[in-house]
């Protein structure tokens, strides 16, 4: 059987909600290129990049994310190292953040918060029941 190495569970920073549905992370977004309002099911799975939705996001869209229960932005006051777009932040139910670009087709993120190696490994071994910290 094979299955995902690391399936995040990614909460609401404001409200707490679970936002991991089976293995999608389920937020609301607005389109700032498009002008369009709707859903968007990011990959729960580290390292997967997959997104579905029903809006119209060119490639290199700038998206405003909120949470689905409470509608409080999960927009971040700092920009990607890659690309300088806002970033978006859910909480992980372990423990932890997840960062991740609002541009679409970017692949910046930081899994622990700011890009902190230590705090990342840490927590990556924290969610693998690793015994090493």
């Amino acid at each position: 059987m094979n299955r995902p190495m690391l399936l995040l569970e990614a909460c609401c920073p404001n409200c707490g909600a679970l936002l991991t549905e089976g293995q999608r992370v389920h937020l609301d977004a607005y389109c700032r290129d498009t002008n369009q309002d709707g859903e968007v099911r990011l990959s729960a799975i580290f390292g997967d990049y997959a997104i579905e939705t029903d809006l119209k996001m060119p490639d290199g869209a700038v998206v405003d994310f909120r949470c689905p229960v409470c509608d409080q932005s999960l927009m971040l006051q700092m920009p990607c190292k890659l690309c300088g777009a806002p970033m978006a932040s859910v909480n992980l139910k372990g423990g932890g953040v997840l960062e991740f670009c609002s541009r679409a087709g970017c692949r910046g993120h930081a899994l622990g918060g700011f890009g902190d190696v230590d705090e990342m490994m840490s927590l990556l071994n924290t969610m693998l029941n690793t015994p090493h910290d």
